[in-house]
């Protein structure tokens, strides 16, 4: 009878708290249900009753609280009964990463863990294994906590739950990789559709408003979070339902940052998103959560033009060194807005720094380019801080100075020597095979073969997506290799020094296209044209090389599209470059649509040195092309008649060079070939994955050589030469990343990459490439290579030389 009366009252305090959200009568059925247990001596019991308590606690928003009900609850219960202390722990770790304590939920999921596992709970073990993923993702560790979530998905009775996806969404949010995270909601539509209110259902809306603020969609941001707060309320999880409100109106901030509305307006926003911080009893009272609504407060302010306002409520958050990495980037971004509208540059400067530092931690921990790169989702906020601080000031130097130091926090590789992973290999090796077993089926006239290429299709993609997920879990050195960002005034400095007559323009877009020209007497700005302009002309460009690149075009077609193309260059080259007056070697840095654009095709730069990079960066090192250099490698991939052909010519240029073609031009022997190598020839059918640029390939022997396999592989130094359509484009990245095959390869070292941003016609490929490679061996800088290899066709040919502005004390490389 004491058992069912103490379960009876427990069981209603429970449903009350759910149906109701209210606190005061679970408690007080709680504490007749705690009389009861102990006036019987029943510590089983009164372990339950306390738990239950922690319970309540803990979903009201009072952690402290908790953590003392669950302490009583784990002094009372039996050291045998695995099952319970298997909760209580798994309870009491929620409740301590409420406070912050990481370390503390760390010891007591690995205990709930231990017990889970003792009581043969597969169930339980899941769910302490997964919870203990989002404790290091909490730390700081992305590659950890995904790692674990994937085994605790992998050991769950029945497969991951909408609950586990969602709380694995939470942490691809904070790395960066925000399609992905919108994808496992997606995937999640029982708790996005349940017609129940539930807080899991709340999280799930919450995390669905993050994603869309991030993808720059407020207004259903703001809808997002709005339902997750009535959902949280109704539960009676006061906390979360104010954490959803801040998140709301971190959407409604954007949108008023578009819209302009009057400052009383913006004032009274800030006023009262302050006000929230004094929520007594509320998760707000939390460090994390003030400082995010005083955050926003401040940029309320900063909009309303109240700067001492900003200031003193900046001044009320202080650092944040535990907190999870959005809100950290979060306050230095505030911070340095705050300093540049005081007139205070050198304290924007140093909370810019502090931010990208951040940054580059984060990044230090991270194992493949694909984590690397969705990183900048975060930083974009503040870069653009930075620079537009920086075009306040009307100076040259100071713009050029502000694009690099955020164009360098994601730059160069992301590991040099990773460790061997056989799952992922596994894995890439699957998705080869399922790929190439497809591309042979799908030109049969067999409908059978057609269903199968269909199938395995879609079965290369789901090995590619594992592959993904599994490279996301890779650790990084750890090591804090970021690169250091370049000046104008070093750039200016170098190339003095070098005497070469180079020209950096560094190209920034926003509406219109502005460029910073660097050469050795200085910095200068110019503003240049529409950039929805060049963003049509470039578009035009490549659509009219992709008909040039048909073989079977008829000539007068061909005619129109050659001239069409032209026409089109020599506006770009109005628009772009001739504002700026560069007649000698060019680099260019720039980031987007202009990383389309074939450069060496533009009229004013016909037979001179063009380069080409996301970033500026100087590089030392003695050139390894020329008579002297010791390895070439040249590959020659199947199905193109000329192929072969132009892989002898290319071999025979530089006398001794490690040839494979045929059967032998396998992507494992190329992989282990190119591998140190000075010079890299691949002829090869390339393709571009826009959606999954790590993906993008080049066609071998035995099926396809992605950009993913190349990942950690040394090139330093080399000169690579992709011979294969659109193995230059990239696909742009959250946060103004460029991704594909050239940008990883350059990422892994590689001096120079001559790619194609277009189609590229197998009989114009044999005629530049053996040209190309006779200037290399003749010690001709790979830029300036391509413009004397091109020079002579009649037709835009779509190479560009893509590379870092490399001098070596003697000639600047571009």
């Amino acid at each position: 009878m004491i058992e069912i009366r103490v379960r009876s009252l427990v069981g209603e305090a429970a449903c009350r708290h759910a149906l109701t959200g209210a606190a005061e009568e679970p408690q007080r059925l709680l504490a007749e249900a705690l009389s009861v247990a102990t006036d019987a001596h029943e510590p089983r019991l009164a372990a339950l009753t306390y738990g239950q308590a922690g319970l309540v606690h803990l979903r009201s928003g009072d952690a402290a609280a908790a953590v003392q009900a669950f302490d009583r609850a784990l002094t009372w219960a039996a050291p045998d009964d695995h099952r319970d202390l298997a909760i209580l722990y798994i309870n009491r770790a929620a409740a301590a990463l409420e406070l912050g304590e990481l370390d503390a939920a760390v010891r007591d999921h690995e205990q709930a863990l231990r017990h889970a596992e003792a009581a043969g709970s597969d169930r339980y073990a899941a769910f302490a294994r997964h919870n203990l993923g989002w404790v290091r993702y909490r730390q700081g560790d992305f590659p950890a906590a995904l790692r674990i979530m994937e085994e605790a998905a992998a050991t769950q009775p029945g497969g991951p739950d909408g609950w586990s996806e969602v709380s694995r969404a939470h942490v691809l949010l904070d790395a960066g990789l925000v399609t992905e995270a919108e994808k496992a909601l997606a995937d999640s539509t029982d708790l996005l559709s349940a017609e129940d209110l539930t807080g899991e259902k709340a999280d799930a809306l919450l995390a669905r408003a993050r994603c869309a603020i991030l993808l720059q969609r407020p207004e259903e941001a703001v809808r997002w979070a709005r339902g997750a707060r009535r959902v949280f309320a109704r539960v009676g999880n006061d906390g979360w339902a104010l954490q959803s409100e801040l998140v709301a109106l971190e959407a409604r901030l954007e949108l008023d940052r578009r819209a302009g509305p009057r400052r009383s307006t913006l004032r009274r926003r800030s006023e009262e998103t302050l006000a929230l911080t004094a929520v007594d009893g509320s998760v707000l009272a939390s460090r994390e959560a003030g400082a995010a609504a005083r955050l926003l407060a401040a940029e309320w302010a900063l909009l309303a033009g109240d700067v001492e306002r900003a200031q003193s409520i900046v001044a009320g958050v202080r650092r944040l060194t535990t907190c999870p990495l959005p809100l950290r980037i979060h306050h230095e971004s505030v911070r340095a807005q705050v300093a540049f509208a005081a007139g205070d540059r050198r304290r924007g400067l140093l909370a810019v720094r502090r931010g990208l530092r951040v940054l580059a931690d984060h990044r230090a921990r991270l194992g493949s380019v694909d984590a690397v790169t969705a990183a900048a989702a975060h930083g974009s906020r503040l870069a653009r801080v930075d620079v537009e601080a920086a075009l306040a000031t009307g100076r040259a130097s100071a713009v050029f100075d502000a694009t690099e130091r955020g164009r360098a926090a994601y730059a160069g590789a992301a590991r040099v020597r990773p460790p061997q992973d056989e799952e992922l290999a596994y894995l890439l090796t699957r998705a080869r095979t399922a790929a190439e077993e497809a591309r042979e089926l799908a030109g049969s006239a067999d409908p059978k073969d057609r269903a199968a290429a269909d199938r395995g299709t879609r079965e290369a993609r789901r090995l590619q997506d594992q592959a993904r997920r599994r490279s996301w879990q890779l650790s990084g050195p750890g090591d804090g290799l970021v690169p250091e960002p370049t000046t104008a005034r070093a750039v200016a400095a170098r190339l003095r020094e070098v005497s070469s007559g180079t020209t950096v323009v560094s190209y920034l877009l926003t509406d219109r296209v502005r460029a910073v020209r660097v050469d050795a007497t200085g910095a200068r700005m110019l503003e240049l044209g529409s950039l929805s302009e060049v963003t049509e002309l470039a578009r035009r460009v490549r659509q009219d090389v992709e008909v040039l690149a048909n073989s079977l075009i008829p000539a007068p077609m061909r005619e129109v599209a050659a001239t069409s193309a032209r026409r089109s260059l020599a506006r770009l080259d109005d628009l772009l470059l001739r504002p700026v007056g560069v007649d000698g070697p060019l680099q260019v840095a720039a980031r987007r649509e202009l990383l389309s654009v074939p450069w060496a095709s533009l009229p004013s730069r016909a037979g001179v040195a063009t380069g080409v990079d996301s970033w500026v960066t100087l590089r030392d090192h003695e050139s390894r092309c020329g008579a002297g250099a010791s390895r070439a490698v040249v590959v020659a991939g199947p199905g193109l008649r000329a192929a072969e052909l132009e892989a002898r010519l290319v071999a025979a240029t530089w006398g001794e060079a490690t040839t494979l073609s045929g059967a032998a031009a396998t992507c494992a022997a190329t992989t282990a070939a190119i591998a140190g190598a000075d010079v890299v020839h691949l002829a090869a059918h390339g393709v571009h994955e826009p959606d999954n640029p790590l993906f993008s390939c080049v066609r071998l022997a035995d099926g396809p050589l992605y950009a993913h396999e190349l990942d950690g592989v040394d090139l330093s130094g080399a000169v690579v030469v992709l011979s294969a359509c659109e193995t230059g484009r990239t696909s742009v990245r959250l946060g103004g990343e460029p991704l594909g095959m050239t940008s990883v390869l350059l990422r892994l070292g590689a001096r120079a990459v001559v790619s194609a941003v277009a189609p590229l016609r197998d009989d114009v490929a044999a005629r530049v490439m053996p040209h190309l490679h006779a200037e290399l061996r003749a010690g001709t800088d790979p830029a300036a290579a391509l413009a004397r290899a091109v020079a002579a066709e009649s037709e835009p040919v779509p190479l560009v030389c893509f590379g870092p502005l490399s001098v070596d004390g003697r000639t600047a490389a571009v």
